[in-house]
């Protein structure tokens, strides 16, 4: 499994002093200080591009249903017409 699709309990350092880079797996960056930016959780600007770039070429992603597929609504529908009884009040 690539890195960056380990689950989340993975995130944590072993040492338990903070975050991983979900990137590369390198201690994560400090955190910001008042109006200061920081690339947290990623350990780097690059980490944080390599990231953005991966949503950009799609490679995250929640599968879905084909909306051309209608097996499935087809197949309620049919259980809910067996069901439904009209003089039933």
């Amino acid at each position: 499994m690539p890195r960056d699709l380990d689950t989340r309990n993975d995130m944590q350092n072993t040492s338990g002093t903070g975050l991983k880079c979900p990137t590369c797996g390198a201690p994560a960056a400090a955190p910001a200080g008042a109006g200061g930016q920081s690339p947290r959780p990623f350990c780097s600007s690059r980490c944080a591009d390599v990231d953005l770039g991966r949503w950009f070429q799609g490679k995250y992603a929640i599968p879905a249903v084909d909306a051309a597929d209608d097996t499935v609504i087809d197949a309620l529908i049919k259980d809910a017409e067996a069901t439904f009884d009209p003089h039933d009040d």
